[in-house]
């Protein structure tokens, strides 16, 4: 008998030492559908570049990757065992850009170590650090899991996934009721009003006495100066919750709903941003010391030992508050966070030739 389900991608991630594991990985998933599917009405499709990928031209091989497979799952299944991976010019390996880029989207990650033997012909030590620095790194900023066999991996993985569908069915769930009861609402003012013929202006007027003007976060100027006023698609703007500045756009598929079209980052947004991208040129231009004493370039000053000292300490915070592994460009890069940099400054009162002093 047919049935309606939602469909889940699942992105099975890992190095190429796990070939065992993302086979069986997929036929956890498989066995997970024969035997959930109707009863929680979604079904899990795992994608894995075996069989999800095409030849392309024209880009980084792991940008290919994330443009035919990652932008499109839903949730990322990540394993590593004895190897991280090979760079791929913006990551330690194309895994771990896989599970930044799932992370950075808000996409839920799950991380697996395999605790099972490593044949000593294999050991890779060049790797083997890679990876346990990496999964240092990990351990501060995630919950992961192990396994010691492939059957305790499916066991696991029988368990865990029903947990995650779960999670995800009422987070939707919470989104899509929400949409309702408003709409719903919103339905029986309208009723109300009509039956006793209050006007949409004494409705409002009555609100705003009762309530009081409305008040966001983050920004000083007050809702209510933006009344009256359309954005760039004639629907009205206003402020959000956080004081960003948005167009409310209407929601085709919710009746009644809004969604912010964003127009402007409230201040606090804007300077932390900018704080963030100064601490990461500061790191950047640290390096740049070092490099230039240790190669001989340069030779400290009288005094500068505590001041490199400090400035060492400094690089290490910045480094355990961002990830070094997300610090430090090529030049294109370089550029970009330049002008990201430059354009944030002008923004918040800079002179354009100031605001390029980077």
């Amino acid at each position: 008998m047919t049935f309606k389900a939602d469909v889940l991608r699942i992105l099975i991630a890992s190095p190429s030492d796990l070939a065992e594991e993302r086979t069986a990985a997929i036929r956890a998933i498989n066995d997970w559908n024969a035997l959930h599917s109707s009863a929680e009405q979604i079904v899990l499709l795992p994608v894995a570049w075996e069989t999800h990928s095409r030849p392309a031209f024209g880009d980084r091989p792991q940008a290919i990757l994330n443009q035919q497979l990652v932008d499109d799952c839903d949730i990322l299944l990540g394993m590593f065992w004895a190897r991280l991976g090979s760079d791929t010019g913006k990551a330690p390996s194309g895994t771990v850009e896989e599970i930044d880029r799932m992370a950075a989207a808000s996409r839920p990650v799950m991380i697996y170590f395999s605790d099972r033997p490593v044949a000593p012909s294999a050991i890779n030590l060049d790797q083997m650090g890679k990876l346990a620095a990496f999964k240092a790194e990990t351990m501060v900023h995630a919950l992961v899991g192990s396994f010691t066999s492939l059957d305790e991996l499916n066991s696991i993985l029988a368990r865990d996934l029903t947990r995650q569908v779960r999670d995800l069915r009422r987070e939707r769930r919470s989104v899509r009721l929400r949409g309702i009861d408003r709409a719903t609402k919103v339905t029986e003012l309208l009723v109300l009003h009509k039956q006793h013929d209050i006007s949409p202006q004494e409705f409002r007027a009555f609100d705003e006495a009762l309530r009081g003007p409305r008040q966001s976060l983050g920004v000083s100027a007050n809702a209510k100066a933006y009344e009256g006023q359309t954005g760039p698609n004639g629907q009205p703007v206003g402020l959000d919750d956080e004081g960003n500045l948005v167009e409310w756009i209407p929601d085709d598929e919710e009746v009644g709903e809004t969604w912010p079209m964003m127009l402007r980052r409230n201040d606090d947004a804007i300077q932390k941003a900018y704080s963030e991208f100064w601490d990461q040129v500061w790191w950047n231009r640290h390096k740049s010391w070092i490099y230039r004493l240790e190669s001989g370039q340069e030779v400290l000053r009288d005094g500068q030992e505590a001041v490199l000292e400090k400035a060492k300490s400094a690089a290490r915070r910045i480094e355990r508050k961002y990830g070094k592994r997300n610090l430090g460009w090529d030049d294109f890069n370089w550029g970009l966070l330049s002008g990201r940099m430059s354009a944030l400054a002008w923004v918040t009162g800079a002179e354009w030739d100031e605001s390029l002093d980077t």
